[in-house]
């Protein structure tokens, strides 16, 4: 996502970044697929399935498609919860284009990043944005770390974590314990002179410039609305913190749950709870992989995982092809549909219409937020506001 052309007339999608990392995510994919077949795959596979059930297989594709509907609930709490509002359709559409920029960036980063800019687009200041989307992503990291260590205690009873993998794992809730405690700090921190900090230890050539002084206390104004954002979702009250949370757990659970109900399906029911741990740890190390949508070592891994569990390469090559389906495939189609149609309201969004006019600094927002009384006292309405004054 990039400025245009060195323009002040807002923020374009970076396109060919995006069909880039299409490409490559749906070549390496189909690439490791079509070596699984050839390798898993036999003319006996129909009597590895026993008693197959189509419902079970419909209701997997359900579930994937409904469990964003989880996050879309949550988003909207979040969202009134800073003073705006988004219609339902809108947040609908901001949830599946970030679930396809998430899939064709390395390490699944254009997700949080691609959901922030799309609430930019649709009314939000950019530290409201981030700040919705980051205490969403903290409730999950929560929930992260109270889980991951059961969870590998349960796997470890049904196959054997390399020296490898046990690390990316505990990378992983190294990684959602220093997120969480960024946020925590913003919420505790919130008067932090970003701006002085920051111009104390720049270059005198930078410190001389006008327009770099301009832009640090913007970026002042922006973390501070950031951090105050985040306190007015942490004050939302002890019953929709509660929602929040079990919105975030229904989000995981329901994800969790669709290659279970296709193992049921496939007539391995008995190994249900099994599948869902092994879910839990494949979308775990997902993100750790470096190549867009985790091509090529996602579907290895996947395979990996399912036949040290069923013991049965067929049923296990036929799940990853499954799965691949259900997480890649069907993602990129619902999401990219998504993609785009955001794209086609952003040409006419609240958001390009003011940028293309008078062009207000990035923490304009800050103004609707000092106008709503409920939300801020006047004081803090004034906190928000730090960018009247150059910075000494």
């Amino acid at each position: 996502m990039r400025e245009e052309g060195g323009e002040t007339k807002g923020w374009a999608v970076d396109r060919s970044r995006l069909r880039r990392g299409l490409v490559l995510a749906f070549s390496l994919s189909t690439a490791a697929l079509m070596v699984i077949m050839l390798s898993t795959m036999r003319k006996d596979i129909t009597s590895a399935l026993s008693h197959p059930s189509p419902f079970y297989l419909f209701l997997a594709v359900f579930l994937s498609l409904f469990r964003w509907s989880w996050s879309v609930a949550r988003m909207r709490l979040l969202v009134r919860a800073v003073g705006s509002d988004v219609p339902v359709p809108r947040l609908f559409k901001t949830v599946f284009a970030g679930s396809f920029t998430g899939q064709v960036t390395p390490w699944r980063a254009g997700g949080i990043t691609g959901e922030a800019f799309f609430l930019y687009f649709y009314g939000l200041g950019p530290g409201e944005a981030a700040a919705v989307v980051s205490f969403g992503a903290s409730v999950s990291t929560v929930l992260l770390i109270l889980t991951l260590p059961p969870a590998i205690w349960l796997a470890e009873r049904y196959f054997t974590f390399s020296f490898t993998v046990r690390g990316f794992l505990f990378s992983a809730l190294t990684v959602g314990l220093l997120f969480l405690g960024l946020v925590i700090f913003s919420l505790l921190h919130p008067e932090s002179a970003l701006d002085r900090t920051i111009l104390r230890f720049s270059p005198g050539f930078l410190r001389r410039r006008d327009g770099y002084r301009r832009f640090l206390a913007r970026l002042t104004e922006e973390v501070r609305t950031f951090s105050y954002s985040l306190r007015r979702m942490a004050g939302l009250g002890a019953c929709k913190l509660a929602l929040v949370i079990l919105l975030s757990f229904l989000f995981w659970v329901t994800g969790f749950l669709a290659m279970p109900f296709v193992l049921v399906g496939l007539g391995y029911g008995s190994f249900f709870w099994k599948a869902v741990i092994a879910q839990l740890v494949v979308q775990i190390l997902l993100p750790f992989i470096p190549i867009p949508g985790g091509s090529g070592l996602g579907e290895l891994g996947f395979l990996y995982v399912y036949n040290s569990i069923l013991h049965n390469g067929v049923v296990a090559g036929l799940m990853t092809l499954i799965w691949r389906f259900l997480d890649f495939y069907l993602g990129i189609l619902v999401g990219g549909t998504a993609f785009l149609l955001v794209l086609r309201d952003t040409r006419s969004s609240p958001r390009r219409a003011r940028e293309e006019g008078s062009h207000p600094p990035l923490g304009a927002r800050t103004e609707g937020l000092a106008g709503n009384p409920e939300a801020f006292s006047e004081k803090e309405c004034a906190e928000a506001s730090p960018c009247d004054e150059e910075p000494g």
